[in-house]
């Protein structure tokens, strides 16, 4: 079992700049990678309707190993359906290399009423290169999403969710883990 809690502080720099900071804390058994703290930092730029493109970069500890994690994505709006393409360069403590890894992911916001929405969507995990070397391309995982939110005021939203994370093993059954989840957002 685990529970992740994230705390997202979001909000405009200027009318087509959006920045985006958001710590993690994931209790998780040690068989399942240990504990994990997370710090990830996103710049987005609105160049098009409906069209957003950013990076950014993030530091991850769990069990005693860091990884830093710069990344580039294209976020593409089309009513309540958002898609977004990420591209991640990890680097591990002790890696042969820097891992890339490809993010392809589709979400659907559904307003419910005053002050809440429900949010589901499904998400593609790829390695393009693995951190060892002669590991090549795979599917890392897949991930499922559900989940709703509450906006208590103008600038504060809280949420939880569901993830069913699906990890393909060769020639053995995937591996799967559930994930509840809470988020605190605060908008300035």
């Amino acid at each position: 079992m685990q529970l992740w809690q994230f705390f997202n502080l979001t909000g405009d720099l200027d009318t087509d700049t959006r920045l985006t900071v958001d710590v993690t804390q994931r209790w998780r058994a040690e068989a399942r990678g240990d504990e994990q703290q997370t710090l990830r930092v996103t710049i987005e730029q609105t160049v098009a309707d409906g069209v957003r493109i950013g990076g950014g970069a993030a530091v991850f500890e769990a069990g005693g190993v860091t990884e830093l994690r710069p990344h580039q994505q294209v976020v593409l709006t089309q009513g309540r359906f958002e898609f977004r393409t990420r591209l991640e360069e990890r680097f591990f403590d002790g890696a042969d290399q820097v891992e890339l890894r490809l993010r392809q992911r589709v979400q659907y916001n559904q307003p419910l009423g005053d002050d809440w929405r429900a949010s589901v969507g499904g998400e593609w995990l790829g390695l393009l290169q693995g951190r060892n070397d002669g590991q090549g391309a795979s599917t890392e995982q897949w991930r499922a999403q559900a989940g709703v939110a509450y906006r208590i005021s103008k600038r504060l939203e809280v949420g939880a969710n569901y993830w069913l994370l699906v990890f393909p093993r060769a020639g053995q059954p995937a591996r799967t883990t559930h994930v509840p989840q809470t988020v605190l957002t605060y908008r300035f």
